[in-house]
């Protein structure tokens, strides 16, 4: 028997009541972990795991990374691919984080551009109330940083770049994501914040419950929004 702790995201954590547990199976693979799962919870867990919902697929994770099999001690993740450096908890200082970015500027550098995403207040003709933000916060961390370094590597005349993106529960017009770039001229810096900005909505794990005056809605695989699973 192994001790697998499995980790649940966004709407497959409506299915299951909770964020994670620790199970004690005779697994070593993920599809056994599934035939699990679809046991445990029924068939809407199971026709999710296998085909996703409204097109929108599952992704499975093990310890962060790509994996058919598991072991004792593993981590499961299971979410949808995200609406999604540095992970914040609360609200950032948009003048404050940008005058510090630029304090730090080497001498080669001669170009910043900030790219800034802020919360909506009427999507699809519908009055957004609030805007809840999760992450699976080792893999986000590490993928933001990964973002940074292939960006900086892709682009030559970029010198510095970073990421900051808030997870908290955010209202109309709150700023959640700072994207902050410097190069020796404009045009790679421009084209890595552009490039920056669809790799964090669609390969970090970073989703968010929008509330609306019509109901409430997961935003996954980049701006695709899911009506939240009630029982």
């Amino acid at each position: 028997m192994k001790m697998i702790k499995v980790k649940y995201f966004a709407f497959i954590k409506d299915i299951t009541g909770k964020e994670e547990e620790t199970l004690d199976l005779n697994c070593n693979t993920i599809d056994c972990i599934i035939k699990f799962l679809s046991e445990k919870y029924g068939r809407k867990m199971e026709e999710i795991l296998k085909n996703g919902i409204n097109g929108v697929k599952v992704t499975i994770l093990v310890n962060g990374k790509i994996s058919h099999t598991v072991a004792d001690g593993d981590e499961v993740a299971i979410f949808p691919p995200p609406a999604g450096g540095e992970l914040v908890k609360s609200k950032f200082d948009l003048l404050k984080e940008i005058r510090k970015f630029r304090e730090n500027a080497p001498p080669e550098a001669g170009s910043l551009v900030v790219y800034l995403g802020f919360v909506k207040g009427i999507v699809d003709g519908h009055r957004v109330y609030e805007l809840r933000y999760e992450a699976y916060e080792d893999y986000t961390i590490r993928r933001l940083k990964e973002i940074e370094d292939e960006l900086m590597k892709k682009y030559h005349d970029v010198v510095k770049i970073k990421i900051i993106h808030v997870i908290s529960n955010m209202k109309p017009g709150d700023d959640v994501l700072l994207i902050m770039c410097m190069g020796r001229g404009r045009k790679d810096s421009i084209k890595a914040v552009e490039e920056a900005v669809e790799l964090v909505k669609n390969t970090t794990g970073i989703w968010k419950l929008e509330i609306r005056d019509d109901g409430e809605f997961w935003v996954v695989a980049g701006n695709t929004r899911v009506k939240r699973i009630n029982d």
